[in-house]
């Protein structure tokens, strides 16, 4: 484990022995973004806090050794909606913990940080499991599978063709219908 992660995963240890981690009943995270593209492309996750969520403690610990080969970050990008009211560490770009002492609660849902992504211009096609690695008080969050990164097909030229061959198809019996 790297130096940054120890020092995030010690905050969230710290919160717990002071007693300040949240439980899941009180505190809902989800995640949202464009987490599909193609080849080249940029895609990015953000991280939320549901209106009417109380937090105690976050941690955004990203696996990032996994997806390497794929996905070539570019940060992870904390907003003032996260610090404010919170001590912790944000500033590697990589890594992010935060603690509030009495909680934190969201009047509406609210982006928390987001991670960027470029995807490797010879990524092949398909979905690319990543581990966010948000945990909320004690409770691991996990990324629904319709959420998570994709990478989408570059559409070949026989594709294409067939495209133009069906809509000239379309055109043609319509304009024959109307003769």
């Amino acid at each position: 484990m790297k130096a940054g992660r120890w020092k995030s995963v010690g905050c969230c240890y710290l919160a717990a022995a002071l007693g300040m981690c949240a439980t899941g009943a009180h505190a809902e995270v989800f995640f949202g973004g464009d987490t599909k593209g193609m080849p080249g492309e940029s895609v990015e996750m953000s991280i939320n806090a549901r209106g009417g969520t109380t937090i105690e403690a976050i941690q955004i610990v990203p696996e990032y050794a996994p997806v390497a080969d794929v996905l070539e970050l570019i940060g992870l990008t904390s907003t003032p909606a996260l610090m404010d009211g919170g001590f912790g560490d944000c500033s590697s770009g990589t890594v992010c913990a935060v603690v509030y002492v009495s909680g934190k609660s969201f009047a509406s849902d609210t982006v928390l940080a987001t991670v960027r992504f470029n995807i490797a211009s010879d990524a092949a096609p398909g979905p690319v499991p990543f581990d966010a690695g948000v945990i909320v008080g004690e409770d691991v969050i996990p990324i629904p599978p319709a959420q998570n990164f994709e990478v989408l097909a570059i559409p070949e030229p026989a594709h294409w063709a067939l495209l133009a061959t069906g809509l000239g198809v379309i055109f043609a019996v319509a304009r024959r219908r109307r003769a």
